[in-house]
């Protein structure tokens, strides 16, 4: 008899900025061995190393240029694939971002249907609890971290990795605004996209929810839909 394959969970975490995509991540790194890729967190360890990577994305920050879809997805494809040293789940934070990086990763995929299962998660919650959200949001000044916290924590240095917590300045509630104002049509052109190649998209109503609801919230979701955890 053949052995059936199990395959590996992907679940890429879509919602605006402060919808607590990072905040669960991090629990689930944390409880339950989730692996968790940040793209930002990516391309700064590039380029700090030097690699081959790290060197072309230098040149497109020093032109000021956008990074190109295909580096973007080359690179979270190069990290997946050398992630053999475990069978855990793993979050991509806001990967795909666009309906090119999506429709790359899709035809990659599509290339080793039978090694992972990937799933899009939505975070929906409203814009202004999404600003209430991250004017108590402070994050670790590490950049290889980056993890989140609130001023209600009531601490000075990351439990992860020791580093010092601090505000990002895009966290004012006038920059916010305006970066939720850009987000709809970006939604709606990466939602659609998924809709016409059938990929599965399952939204999770994050509103008002503490953290602790908000993973309970995701665990209920994965084991009725997947029956994976």
């Amino acid at each position: 008899m053949k052995e059936q394959l199990v395959k590996r969970a992907i679940y890429s975490f879509f919602g605006p900025p402060g919808s607590g995509k990072g905040t669960l991540a991090q629990k689930l790194v944390a409880d339950d061995q989730y692996l968790v890729l940040s793209t930002g967190n990516l391309c700064r360890q590039h380029v700090a190393a030097g690699s081959e990577f790290g060197k072309t994305l230098n040149q497109y920050l020093k032109q000021g240029h956008l990074i190109p879809d295909a580096l973007v997805t080359e690179m979270v494809i190069d990290w997946l694939l050398a992630q053999t040293q475990t069978t855990s789940p793993i979050i991509l934070d806001g990967f795909p971002r666009t309906q090119g990086q999506a429709n790359i990763f899709l035809n990659f995929l599509n290339d080793v249907r039978d090694k992972f299962l990937f799933k899009v998660i939505v975070f929906d919650l409203s814009d202004d609890e999404i600003v209430k959200r991250l004017s108590q949001r402070i994050v670790c000044a590490n950049k290889g971290c980056q993890a989140t916290f609130t001023d209600s924590q009531k601490q000075e240095k990351c439990t992860f990795c020791g580093g010092f917590l601090t505000k990002r300045e895009d966290d004012q509630e006038d920059v916010v605004r305006e970066r939720l104002m850009q987000f709809p049509a970006h939604k709606e052109a990466l939602l659609g996209f998924y809709n016409t190649t059938g990929q599965v998209v399952v939204h999770l109503d994050i509103a008002r929810l503490l953290p602790l609801q908000v993973y309970a919230s995701f665990c209920n979701l994965v084991e009725n839909r997947d029956g994976l955890k």
